[in-house]
């Protein structure tokens, strides 16, 4: 399928300007570009704990915004990128067939702005996307990979890879379908700590479950059921696909829309009994906090498994512990990651 691209290279301050004219316009969606350092609160929202590097603010953004081509009908459907630009409702834009008359258009209705909020005339361009030449690309750079000693995952278009042995467990996941693909370090450290820890009858807790891929490993290795949380709905969506793509039944698996750190009660009364193992594969700084209410969620004896912890902030992670009173048993690292397994 065929989309149009545009580009309007312009000021930081005509932004929130052009941007208002899109709408009136009915382009709902588009992105932009620019050096204007994040605030605390955004840096804050950030699912990183690795600071963005930015240039110097000169001033300059480009607001980019898509609408669609001239398709057959046959040509009109198109690969989700996971992308608000491209996977949002362009039936309104579809109008726009005439890339320059859009374009003539909206000089229009800056000219008219400018006479009351000047501002340097901005460069306007477009270019014709074909996503049927990149829709598929990106399976390149996903293969099967060995995460532990019998642990393998896959893609779901490879079920059957040539590295596994008859020993080997397979996790087969749609990498699109939600955060985490097993491939970063602080998976592959989590998933190593679980399986020391993992019986027959372990119950775990995976606050912040992402694709479920650390819930659903330790199923596949034998936990009896786990219980996924997270902040984000469609990752409570993609475990239980996920799940269900692994041949896991529902009765040994839940995943919930929820933030344990501010409606931990009510979390609580979803899962009355305490977990033998609760893994929390996040950020520094949401398992400080979690350090302090985590306790009620682990059984006396229980395991608490913490990591996407830059090895930056392994004392600040390591003296919430203590001040908790949880006993550290490993510390383990991996690149610049490190993770903690600690009982209460």
């Amino acid at each position: 399928m065929k989309w149009i691209q545009y580009k309007v290279n312009t000021t930081t301050d005509a932004v929130d300007m052009i941007g208002e004219i899109l709408y009136e316009l009915g382009i709902q969606g588009f992105e932009v570009s620019d050096h204007v350092p994040l605030t605390a609160e955004e840096e804050k929202q950030m699912f990183t704990d690795i600071p963005a590097e930015m240039e110097p603010d000169d001033g300059k953004a480009t607001v980019t915004f898509y609408t669609e081509g001239q398709n057959a009908p046959d040509e009109r459907e198109f690969y989700s990128t996971g992308s608000s630009l491209r996977d949002a409702d362009f039936s309104q834009t579809a109008a726009f067939a005439d890339p320059n008359g859009l374009i003539r258009t909206l000089q229009t209705r800056i000219r008219e702005i400018q006479q009351f909020f000047p501002f340097p005339d901005p460069e306007i361009s477009f270019s014709v996307q074909d996503d049927s030449q990149w829709k598929d690309k990106w399976k390149d750079n996903f293969h099967p990979f060995r995460v532990t000693d019998d642990l393998i995952i896959t893609p779901i278009w490879e079920p059957h890879p040539d590295i596994a042995s008859p020993d080997d467990t397979l996790l087969l996941i749609e990498p699109g379908s939600a955060f985490g693909t097993g491939t970063h370090e602080t998976t592959r450290l989590c998933m190593t700590s679980l399986q020391k820890y993992i019986t027959s009858q372990s119950r775990i807790l995976d606050a912040g479950c992402g694709s479920g891929i650390l819930a659903i490993a330790a199923l596949l290795c034998g936990a009896d059921s786990a219980f996924c949380l997270d902040i984000d709905p469609l990752a409570v969506s993609g475990t239980m696909e996920n799940a269900e793509r692994n041949h896991i039944s529902s009765d040994r698996i839940r995943a919930f829309h929820g933030n344990i750190l501010e409606d931990s009660t009510s979390i609580k009364e979803l899962c009355p009994d305490p977990f033998d193992i609760v893994v929390a594969n996040i950020l520094a700084d949401v398992i400080i906090p979690l350090t302090d209410i985590i306790r009620p969620f682990l059984k006396p004896d229980g395991i608490f498994i913490s990591s996407g912890i830059l090895t930056s902030r392994a004392d600040d992670v390591r003296n919430a512990l203590l001040r908790n009173n949880f006993t550290i048993l490993e510390e383990n690292t991996l690149g610049e990651w490190i993770s903690f397994t600690a009982r209460p």
